[in-house]
This record gives C-alpha cells, structure tokens and sequence, in this order.
C-alpha cells in the first residue's frame, strides 16, 4: 500500500520536486548501508586520512603569538 501511495504523490509533484525526492531517497539509502556496515578501523576512518594528509598552504608564515597579539 505505502508504494502506491507513494507513487501517487510523487506524481502530484513537479519534475524538480520529484528529483529532489528521489535525491534524498538515495540519501537515505546509503546512510543506512553505512549504518549497517561494519565499522572502520579508526586509522581508515575520513577523519584520520584528513589528518594524516594536512593541507598544504604555499608561501605560509607562521606568526609568533606576540606576532598574532599584534595584529
């Protein structure tokens, strides 16, 4: 029952509504395959690899804290 009912309002909305229901289907989706995943090792989370690899800044000074205070 809830498909049909589903299908029905996706049908009363307009196209970019209906992309955007979809968008976040998809969304959602994935979030529970990652809920349902095994959980990574700390080291091969996003946050680590973030860490591990910091930006590279060109021309970057590093201020003394009297420099920062300074300013």
């Amino acid at each position: 029952m809830i498909h049909a009912e589903l299908i029905e309002t996706l049908e009363r909305l307009p196209q970019e509504k209906q992309a955007e229901v979809l968008d976040f289907a998809r969304f959602l989706a994935q979030r529970h395959q990652d809920d349902n995943d095994e959980p990574k090792p700390l080291a091969e989370c996003s946050f680590a690899k973030w860490v591990n690899t910091p930006l590279v800044v060109n021309d970057f000074q590093p201020m003394s804290r009297e420099d920062a205070n300074a300013r």
